[in-house]
């Protein structure tokens, strides 16, 4: 074998058409990835051994990120498979995925159709990812090879080649400094109390009463003499909210259908959206449960993200004030217009104007035709595959929070 990294080994045995071994963390063959801790290329004389996670050298787009081993792995699998298909299942077995855009441009190299690509970013022998386990056939099987660096004398373009690539840093693009990292939903969430003259309790800055004895006059203020406290109050500033809503309440509400064929009620809503698993809601009311009035639920967030977001859901307008339709962002429909006719919106155009809209309905099932005409998302959950609804749940969480941002920027989505 030509080189030891894992993206040339994988390469070298795809277009042989030969697959590496699978292993499980006590050392037997196994054969699905997902039952694996390591990865062992072996052509018969030599045994590279790599953990399932090793990041190879090839580049996520424009971004920082590399593509593990598994991740190529998988996708040479399933490379048959549809975008849909292949994007479910990674998400069904927790296996990162390539991206849509890379994913043929990956194929190609690995499957030899290419031979170079411009996200591929080489690295000289002394800068050998660190875990990956190398092993001679006719050293002893516990023995790692020692790593060596060779220097030739000078005027070799190889190692010249070599030193320069090993000298050479990533730099930024225009694309890469825009994918950050870090969460900033907690700044707009601040930022929007602030504006909207909401604080946190535990950080409220609390201004002296002057009534109070001892208490200290503004910084700001310039007593005179026998003037008294109203002479003391600053002149009222100019409200930078003026243009948004009124409502003091900032959270964002979801509308659900009343009616008791629809999919989606107020007795299945939170165990979906908050639980991530479907459940029958003519099962639930059969059990004895009480419909609630009124529903809050919590949005079901990334594991290195602390901020919680909460919903209010409801399936009856007319609890809700003039100012409370600021705060609806969403509204599950069953295709029926009259399900609309307490809105503040009537009419399908104008109401999926003002909020995101969705349509449940059965992976088997097409939807109404009134469906196809309205600005609505549709989500198709299986009618027996239970764990297939957190990717459903994940696609319509993503789904509300780019369009609450986009248009509804001044509420806690």
């Amino acid at each position: 074998m030509s080189k030891n990294d894992p993206l040339s080994l994988l390469r070298e045995f795809t277009i042989a058409k030969r697959e590496p071994t699978l292993v499980d963390a006590s050392g037997a063959t196994v054969q699905e990835l997902t039952d694996a801790t390591s990865v062992v290329f072996d052509d018969g004389t030599k045994q590279f051994k790599f953990a399932r996670s090793t990041p190879t050298n090839y580049r996520r787009g424009a971004s920082d990120e590399f593509y593990t081993l598994e991740t190529l792995l998988f996708l040479l699998q399933r490379s048959t498979q549809s975008v849909a298909e292949y994007s479910l299942e990674g998400a069904q077995k927790m296996i990162p995925t390539v991206s849509i855009l890379d994913k043929r441009l990956v194929l190609d190299y690995l499957q030899g159709a290419t031979a170079h690509s411009a996200n591929i970013v080489y690295q000289s022998e002394s800068n050998k990812r660190v875990g990956d386990d190398v092993m001679d056939s006719n050293q002893d099987a516990g023995a790692k090879k020692p790593k060596t660096t060779t220097h030739s004398a000078p005027g070799n373009d190889s190692e010249v080649l070599s030193l320069i690539i090993s000298k050479e840093r990533l730099a930024k693009t225009t694309a890469s400094v825009l994918r950050g990292s870090k969460s900033f939903a907690n700044i707009q969430k601040n930022g929007s109390e602030i504006l909207m003259g909401k604080g946190k309790d535990d950080k409220a800055i609390k201004k002296p009463d002057p009534r109070q004895p001892g208490a200290a006059p503004p910084a700001t203020s310039t007593a005179r003499p026998g003037a008294t406290s109203s002479s003391q109050t600053p002149r009222p500033s100019a409200n930078p909210t003026q243009a948004r809503p009124k409502s003091a309440n900032k959270m964002p509400i979801i509308i659900v259908p009343a009616a008791v064929t629809s999919m989606i009620t107020m007795y299945n809503v939170k165990q979906l959206l908050e639980g991530q698993e479907f459940a029958d809601s003519g099962d639930v009311r059969d059990k004895g449960e009480v419909k609630p009035t009124r529903l809050k639920i919590q949005r079901r967030m990334k594991q290195n993200e602390t901020v919680k977001v909460y919903y209010e859901v409801i399936d009856n307008t007319d609890i809700l004030k003039p100012d409370d339709w600021d705060r609806v962002v969403c509204v599950f429909t069953t295709g029926a217009e009259w399900q609309f006719k307490k809105f503040k919106w009537q009419k399908p155009v104008e109401l999926f104007a003002q909020v995101k809209g969705f349509y449940t309905k059965w992976t088997d099932e097409q939807p109404k035709e009134t469906i196809k005409t309205w600005n609505v998302e549709i989500l198709s959950l299986n009618r027996h595959r239970r764990h297939a609804d957190r990717a459903i749940v994940t696609e319509f969480w993503d789904k509300l929070q780019g369009w609450c941002l986009a248009n509804k920027p001044f509420l806690a989505c």
